[in-house]
């Protein structure tokens, strides 16, 4: 079958299949291919876009998000992508701008708001960078990723019983997700947090 007599749904899943394979430019020839079907698929630009960024090609992931921000400001992927782009590129206000811009429209989304702290930490805004992971953590308080973050900025201001805590949150989830040498070594910086104090 020739690619032009392939449905959407063959396209899009060939470009994923690819992805997976680690094909990174033959996926965005598929998601371009799969556009062709359907041009205003929010789904396709994100992972094309995505994709992009996996290779090192962020003006071209910034177009496909701001296409799909064009088509739908209301897609949060969207702006939770670009602000990745962003961060990316060493680009932290404009990442923490596209991060507020989000939340305008997905204010309880966890993605957002750890994309906005991890821009706000490379300012070296520590505090706020806080108050977002925070906010990250209130609408999605299972992701390990989140809680180790928040711990190495409560690091910097010497929190050390609340780094200790957040060390062992994370060193917990990864526990339950029969993830053991990643709990582990949380359990580990837990402890010397505990030392520390």
């Amino acid at each position: 079958m020739s690619q032009d007599d392939q449905t959407f749904d063959q396209r899009i899943s060939r470009a994923r299949t690819l992805r997976q394979q680690g094909q990174n430019k033959k996926a965005i020839d598929a998601y371009r291919s799969a556009m062709q079907l359907a041009p205003d698929n929010l789904d396709v630009l994100n992972e094309m876009g995505l994709t992009h960024i996996h290779i090192g090609e962020q003006n071209e992931a910034l177009v496909a998000f701001d296409l799909a921000i064009s088509i739908s400001s209301e897609d949060y992927r969207a702006h939770s992508n670009k602000a990745e782009a962003y961060i990316t590129l060493g680009s932290f206000e404009e990442a923490n701008d596209i991060a507020d811009e989000g939340l305008k429209y997905a204010p309880k989304s966890a993605e957002l708001w750890a994309k906005k702290a991890r821009a706000l930490e490379s300012l070296l805004k520590i505090d706020e960078a806080i108050e977002a992971y925070n906010e990250a953590i209130k609408f999605d308080s299972e992701n390990p990723e989140t809680w180790k973050a928040l711990a190495l900025c409560l690091d910097a201001q010497e929190s050390w019983p609340a780094v200790a805590r957040a060390y062992r949150i994370a060193g917990g989830i990864h526990q339950k997700r029969g993830e053991n040498q990643d709990a582990e070594s949380c359990f580990k910086f837990a402890e010397f947090a505990e030392k520390s104090e």
